[in-house]
């Protein structure tokens, strides 16, 4: 039986939402509805597009990036398959995982489903946007999210988190337009 991970949006060569290239995978469905959230469109537990494990393992194992960096949605609401999807593409070749979570920590290594995706994450960051708490930082929205190194394959890039440098980048596709990263409060756009 085939698997699938419910995907928003990815990307590839991605150089603002983690150390290093970066494939970017944004999953689809969210139910905290954050105020002033940069992917409404991903919220929707019932769009995105089912898009197959072992296919999207071999893309992301044979892409150039150094790591994955997983967004969304929600990343937690997806754990097993994601889970699965991490180690289909361990088996291939090692990558660094980082996940960006509206979950606290402390919820996620209690809940035994979402443990799964936890124990497989080099780099956490945590906690939901709240708007007001938006000041600019680099590679996290709020100064509420913590960045939670997990592993030590990060613990030398985690003076890159939290600087006055967040930085967008713009890829095409065709009549479409990404921009990828973090934006400035008052410049927020919609992905």
């Amino acid at each position: 039986m085939e698997k699938f991970i419910y995907v928003y949006m990815k990307e590839n060569n991605v150089k603002v939402l983690g150390h290093g290239i970066r494939y970017v995978l944004w999953v689809q469905g969210c139910n905290r509805r954050c105020k002033g959230c940069i992917a409404e469109n991903a919220q929707d537990m019932k769009k995105g597009t089912p898009v197959n494990i072992n296919a999207l393992a071999l893309e992301i194992a044979l892409s150039d990036a150094e790591g994955l960096t997983i967004s969304g949605g929600e990343p937690f609401l997806q754990a097993q398959p994601l889970s699965e999807l991490i180690d289909k593409i361990h088996a291939k070749r090692k990558m660094g995982i980082i996940v960006y979570t509206g979950f606290r920590y402390e919820e996620l290594k209690t809940d035994m489903n979402m443990k799964s995706l936890l124990d497989r994450t080099d780099l956490l960051i945590d906690g939901e946007y709240i708007q007001e708490l938006d000041d600019g930082k680099s590679l996290r929205g709020s100064s509420n999210q913590r960045i939670i190194p997990l592993t030590d394959l990060y613990k030398d890039c985690l003076g890159e988190y939290g600087q006055d440098n967040r930085q967008m980048q713009v890829f095409y596709h065709g009549i479409y337009v990404h921009e990828i990263g973090i934006p400035i409060n008052e410049k927020r756009r919609k992905l």
